[in-house]
């Protein structure tokens, strides 16, 4: 094999390997016979370097630049597949295979050694994984359908900020089954999400109720729950950047969710307006791959003040109907009320037997109430609280 600039022909689709990705551009490209012999070096040693730092093959590696390519023409491909860009995309597949076949530690190294007045002991160098590169172009095309491309495709959740979607690379693990009681409430989010991945008529939600009740945990297990569902958290600061948002989202070939925590305005607040448009239908119309799903304590979502209560019937009637009126556009009003004595020692008691913490049923309702007592109340949160410290403290030998 003739190491060369020559064997690296230009790929296509995914152009953007040979300046950003490391293991192209300062380790495939600097093996070139024309390179010193040090450059050389170091190519190879940037090559091993980078599968070493991620624990992958040359194949592993290089299927997972591809799936997470940000190439602009591969976006454009998933959306649009034409006989002609598909092609396109064959041939860059079939051109990544071609170097994962070839280019083996063991042959790069000896065509190194051949090059004329090379002095380095290559037989030395450590040696790389080459690994298997099986995608094909059909293959790939329905996996991106699925599940995006580029940052689509490697993160489930986004956060909006300054106009900007920032990944989240670790997101809470709670799934549904890890909530307990409440399932008429949630039953309600899951066909909801359902109608919406599978092309239906679906709602924008707004959950309402005591603190602790798993609104948001509610919302964050449905993102676990479904694997080509998205999920962008929008701080209510960033309101206002919701046609940004939309923007931003509309053309990706994906389900999104947007997420507003604890859904409240002050008076006058600007960003009230923004939203009551986005849900009403105004030139910035919701695309149909978004849905919000917020939650709130507040049945009126605007916070009444003294001035409110203090003005004529008439005058605090117009003040309620405008509170109102932002919650009546959520076509999903979903209700989570605090939980009952007994209600709440279910979920204690469902929360135990995860947890396999194995002890008297009076002891646990008992311990559970003085923990709830100490809290301020009793909630699905506190549940989730006690047992956690309950199994710390049987961990440890101490008294609960």
């Amino acid at each position: 094999m003739k190491v060369c600039e020559e064997m690296l022909t230009p790929l296509m689709v995914f152009q953007e390997l040979y300046e950003e990705n490391p293991l192209f551009s300062r380790g495939l490209r600097w093996l070139n016979e024309k390179q010193p012999e040090e450059v050389r070096l170091k190519g190879y040693a940037n090559i091993n370097s980078e599968l070493l730092m991620n624990g992958q093959t040359l194949g592993d590696y290089l299927t997972e630049a591809v799936l997470y390519s940000k190439s602009p023409l591969f976006a454009k491909i998933v959306k649009e597949p034409t006989e002609q860009r598909k092609k396109a995309l064959a041939y860059d597949l079939a051109l990544l295979k071609r170097i994962v076949k070839d280019y083996t530690s063991t042959a790069v190294k000896n065509a190194l050694a051949e090059i004329p007045g090379a002095d380095a002991d290559y037989a030395a160098l450590p040696e790389y994984d080459s690994g298997k590169f099986t995608l094909t172009a059909d293959r790939l095309l329905k996996r991106a359908q699925k599940y995006g491309t580029g940052e689509f495709a490697k993160h489930k959740a986004f956060t909006f900020r300054d106009k900007k979607l920032v990944p989240i690379d670790s997101i809470d693990p709670i799934r549904l089954t890890d909530l307990k009681n409440y399932e008429f409430q949630r039953n309600q989010v899951v066909e909801n999400t359902l109608a919406f991945l599978n092309g239906l008529p679906a709602q924008n939600v707004l959950l309402y109720g005591d603190r602790g009740t798993g609104k948001s945990s509610t919302i964050k297990a449905i993102l676990n729950e479904y694997e080509e569902l998205r999920m962008v958290e929008l701080p209510k600061s960033e309101i206002d950047g919701l046609p940004v948002l939309f923007s931003l989202l509309k053309d990706v070939p994906l389900h999104f969710i947007v997420t507003i925590d604890d859904l409240t305005f002050a008076e006058n607040d600007e960003r009230f307006g923004v939203l009551k448009a986005t849900l009403d239908g105004s030139i910035s119309a919701r695309p149909d791959n978004i849905l919000i799903y917020a939650t709130t304590n507040r049945r009126k979502l605007i916070k009444e003040t003294n001035g409110d209560r203090s003005v004529d019937e008439i005058g605090r009637s117009d003040a309620v109907d405008e509170s109102m009126s932002l919650a009546d556009r959520f076509g999903l009003f979903i209700t989570f009320t605090q939980p009952n004595r007994e209600v709440f020692f279910d979920i204690v008691r469902k929360l135990a037997e995860d947890r396999e913490i194995d002890i008297d049923d009076n002891e646990l309702t008992q311990a559970a109430e003085r923990f709830a007592l100490k809290r301020g109340g009793r909630s699905p949160r506190i549940a989730r609280q006690f047992t956690d410290w309950l199994c710390s403290r049987i961990e440890l030998g101490l008294d609960y």
